[in-house]
């Protein structure tokens, strides 16, 4: 059976489901005519749907007009990203509740930089962690007025 027959579906379930956690969990905009902390990811659920919508459809497509073929597997190296990086996710989560964003998100860039993408040049991954954390902070708390986790230590 090929596997994008189960996958597209499996996307779209999952999309639904991701679609239905923002709306109960993430508050609106403030005001209308604002974005709003919900924008972001309601736009990642409608771009998953499409893309489950795309790869269902495709699938049952005759094979001259199937625009996927098959998807190859994939290797013990992407495995093993591909576990890192949603372990790292499950550790950001983890983290922004415990320590805020303001510690996490450095943490967190350091070891996908490290870890992940093995890059070594200390200075480079000090500097991109220091500024990505920095320019995502006044983009949320000054251009958006968004409320970004603090963290238990500073409740």
């Amino acid at each position: 059976m090929r596997i994008d027959r189960w996958l597209g579906p499996c996307l779209l379930i999952l999309a639904v489901v991701w679609l239905w956690l923002v709306y109960t969990q993430i508050p609106g905009a403030r005001q209308p005519g604002e974005p709003g902390p919900r924008a972001f990811p309601v736009l990642l659920g409608l771009v998953l749907t499409a893309l489950g919508a795309f790869m269902t459809v495709s699938a049952y497509l005759p094979r001259r007009n199937r625009i996927l073929d098959e998807i190859p597997r994939a290797s013990l190296r992407e495995a093993l990203i591909a576990a890192g990086t949603f372990g790292l996710l499950m550790l950001y989560a983890y983290l922004l509740e415990k320590v805020g964003f303001l510690l996490a998100t450095p943490i967190v860039v350091v070891l996908a930089m490290a870890g992940i993408l093995r890059l070594r040049n200390w200075l480079l991954i000090a500097a991109l962690a220091g500024g990505l954390t920095a320019t995502c902070w006044m983009f949320f708390v000054w251009l958006l007025k968004a409320p970004l986790p603090r963290g238990l230590w500073l409740m």
